[in-house]
Parts: structure tokens; C-alpha cells; sequence
């Protein structure tokens, strides 16, 4: 496994597809989704289930996944290579950088499908729906661009609310759904799959911060 994880490592390197954040060049984004390409993001997006959904459905649309695990990237990254999607790319980034990778202004839409809830209360800060981070995207989003949350914790909605209106957002609209009654038209990942089975409630908020 260990062996597997190595030249996994290597192979992104070599990857198109592939920007590793911490030596990037300056101009990366523009030169994979020019100047005014519409841009959706990805946030924690492990294999990219929800980053390539959306690269097929919109091709005029650039799809980037953002993720710190490598090796979780090497798959939607090898994915998108096989499947011929030249819209979709992968930066490997703790969220916590977005900002020195992403330039102002140029972001439409952010995802953040099942982020970890992290209960406990010292954890709060490092919530991706927390209010440092919402002050992190907010530069990055177009006028009028939105935020959108999905998860199965309601606490971690109501936690979202406050946070979005602490830093004078708003909410735009959401759904509250199980299986069964979901919208056929959404990107379901593997983990909506597997609470959706199990019967639990699906949070759906989006949220506008500027």
C-alpha cells in the first residue's frame, strides 16, 4: 500500500490535470481557465465525485476539486484524464490557502458536499462553514456568486446560518429531503448514496456572501 501511495505521489506530478499548491505558479489559473470562464469549486473533494459530475453536465464550465490527500486526488484526476474532461482540474491545497492560489473575483460557485461536522465545540474554527473560512471565500466569489452546503447534520446547518449572517451573507434557498424525494436532476456523491440508504434527512443551503 505504502509503495502504491509513493508512485501515486509521482504520477501527480506529471499529471495536466494537477496543481500541487505548494509550488504552483502564479498565473496556473488563468492559464487553465483563462480570463472568463465561469468556475465552480469543490471543497474537500476526495475522488472528485462531485467536481467530474459537474465537469460532464457543464462543459463550459471549469470544475476544479480542491483536497490536501494526494492520493484521493490521483483518482478523480485519472478519472478525468480517462473520461477526456479537459474542464476539470485538481489543486492539492489545505482550504485554509485557497486564497493564495485562487485570484479575487473570478470563483461562481463553491460546493462543500459532507464536510466533516467536527461536533466538538474547540473544533468550531475549523469548520469549512465557520466564519474565517466564509471571510476566506468571500474575495474569491464573483457578484453574486453562491456558497453551496450539503450534509446530514442538522446542527451543522444551523451553525452555517449563523456564521453566514455574522459576516453579513444571506441565504438563498435550501431543501430539506430524504430518499425518495430528492431532486433527480443533483450530483449525488458516494456518501449522500450511503445516508440516503440509511434513511436520513439531506440539508441542502445556499448561501450568498457578497
Amino acid at each position: 500500500m505504502a509503495r502504491q501511495k509513493q508512485l501515486r505521489f509521482a504520477a501527480l506530478q506529471t499529471m495536466d490535470n494537477v496543481v500541487d499548491g505548494r509550488r504552483c505558479r502564479p498565473d496556473w489559473f488563468e492559464q487553465a481557465f483563462g480570463l472568463e470562464q465561469a468556475v465552480v469549486i469543490e471543497l474537500g473533494c476526495g475522488r472528485g465525485e462531485h467536481t467530474l459530475a459537474q465537469a460532464r453536465r457543464r462543459p463550459d464550465r471549469g470544475c476544479l476539486g480542491v483536497d490536501r490527500n494526494g492520493a484521493r486526488l490521483w483518482k478523480g484526476a485519472t478519472a478525468a484524464l480517462d473520461d477526456g474532461l479537459t474542464n476539470a482540474f485538481f489543486l492539492r491545497s489545505a482550504v485554509e490557502h485557497l486564497d493564495s492560489h485562487i485570484p479575487p473575483g473570478r470563483v461562481d460557485e463553491i460546493w462543500i458536499p459532507f464536510p466533516d461536522p467536527l461536533p466538538k465545540t474547540r473544533q468550531a474554527r475549523h469548520r469549512l462553514v465557520s466564519r474565517p473560512f466564509l471571510e476566506r471565500y468571500r474575495p474569491l466569489l464573483r457578484s453574486g456568486g453562491a456558497v453551496h452546503l450539503k450534509t446530514d447534520d442538522v446542527d451543522l446547518v444551523d451553525f452555517a446560518e449563523r456564521a453566514v449572517r455574522t459576516v453579513g451573507g444571506r441565504l438563498l434557498g435550501g431543501a430539506d429531503t430524504r430518499a425518495g424525494d430528492e431532486d433527480e436532476t443533483s450530483v449525488q456523491t458516494a456518501y449522500e448514496k450511503r445516508y440516503r440508504g440509511k434513511g436520513r434527512t439531506i440539508y441542502e443551503r445556499q448561501f450568498c456572501l457578497v
